[in-house]
């Protein structure tokens, strides 16, 4: 029998190619997340968002927020004593916190301190030192923080590199807690590029340290990225001089993704990517932190994006926005959307089309985080933080949900 070599060669091609392209469809997503550059979250966006404002008063900000009513919920419940839940109220949101039940609250972080790196003192601190947020929580039983925020590797670089601003920023800070009688800090410096790691991470244990010798009951709180990949947080060095950890659990997916896709998927696959809650909790707690001492952020805002079409993953045309949750309900509400639950990401997620554009909104909501406050509850962590508190004004479930899952009645 007589072979064709060359056919035999592109049968060979064609079986390769093959098995190729059948490979490349079952592969894990690749994460999205972008491992090149420094760590820059939402906090920093929404601080930019506002930061051009000169607004003096929560009334000016109220007014940017067609902020009029407030509203009460979940009342006859404290938080259970085995729990932390802990929140951020953004400058931005203005009064929203007379809708919060701080009943439910452990912790309280008023953001933020914005670091002048030149000096150590502040570019602004907003409403810090008149805020009736502080004593709304204190009446509660509810610990009041202050952020304390720096962004951009440049700024990081310079301020780290100065031990004098460093001095000054432990005085300021020591002077505005003492103003308001409050219990610590939760430090946000992101964007802190690896070659400043070392003096980051002693930073924080000289910070801690200050701030202690003022008053030995000051708590300092560090905010975790939700991917470390350049291994900015040294744990061993600095986890003596810090009482809790907030983990950023979200922004997995965002403005930097290829795909639309889950703010904040509890677990990794195949679908989308090795990068999730689960995966950042177990990595920081294989690098030493305590599952007591950690805090789990979720988000209360969702990604919307325009794709290519409508299958999930899909590919992102274009990110649109950052979405309050009142956002996401408000138009969930008045166009009736079809609203579909991922189970692989434990997400909420919608598509539609506006003008013959496919848009697609995740979000997560009582059910997804139901499931994610479980999680939580099962591997014994601290807690879970709330970004941001007030991203749900108007609206109550929320509230009904945390006094369901950590709190007991009074």
């Amino acid at each position: 029998m007589k072979i064709n070599v060359h056919a035999l060669f592109f049968l060979i091609l064609f079986f390769v190619a093959a098995c190729n392209t059948k490979e490349s469809k079952e592969k894990t997503i690749s994460s999205d997340l972008d491992s090149t550059n420094v760590y820059t979250g939402p906090n920093h966006s929404h601080y930019t968002q506002f930061s051009d404002y000169n607004f003096t008063t929560e009334g000016q900000w109220d007014s940017l927020n067609n902020m009029t009513h407030h509203f009460k919920s979940a009342s006859g419940y404290s938080i259970h004593k085995d729990y932390k839940t802990f929140g951020w109220h953004i400058f931005s949101r203005g009064s929203a916190y007379k809708s919060y039940n701080f009943s439910l609250l452990w912790g309280v972080s008023y953001f933020s301190y914005i670091v002048n790196a030149k000096t150590g003192s502040y570019d602004n601190i907003h409403q810090w030192k008149t805020t009736a947020m502080v004593d709304s929580a204190k009446v509660n039983n509810c610990k009041v923080f202050l952020s304390v925020s720096n962004f951009g590797e440049k700024r990081n670089a310079q301020f780290l590199k100065n031990p004098k601003a460093q001095k000054t920023l432990a005085d300021s800070l020591s002077v505005l807690l003492e103003l308001r009688k409050a219990n610590g800090i939760n430090i946000d410096f992101e964007g802190v590029s690896s070659k400043n790691k070392k003096e980051f991470n002693q930073f924080i244990v000289t910070l801690s340290d200050r701030l202690h010798k003022v008053n030995p009951d000051y708590m300092v709180s560090v905010a975790l990225y939700s991917v470390d990949y350049h291994k900015i947080f040294d744990i061993k060095t600095i986890d003596s001089s810090i009482d809790f950890y907030t983990l950023m659990g979200y922004d997995y997916y965002g403005g930097f993704s290829k795909h639309a896709g889950p703010v904040s998927p509890l677990k990794s696959s195949k679908r989308w990517g090795i990068h999730s809650v689960e995966s950042s909790v177990d990595y920081y707690m294989n690098e030493g932190v305590n599952p007591s001492k950690l805090i789990v952020g979720l988000p209360y805002y969702g990604g919307k994006w325009k794709t290519e079409d409508t299958p999930i993953p899909s590919r992102a045309e274009k990110f649109l926005s950052h979405d309050m949750y009142s956002t996401t309900r408000e138009l969930l509400d008045t166009k009736k959307y079809k609203v579909s639950f991922d189970t692989i990401s434990s997400t909420q997620y919608g598509i539609y089309e506006e003008k013959g554009v496919t848009k697609q909104l995740w979000f997560d909501d009582s059910l997804s985080l139901s499931y994610k406050y479980d999680w939580i509850k099962h591997k014994k962590l601290a807690g879970v933080g709330i970004w941001a508190l007030g991203y749900d004004h108007g609206y109550t479930e929320l509230w009904e949900l945390m006094a369901n899952k950590f709190g007991q009645k009074q």
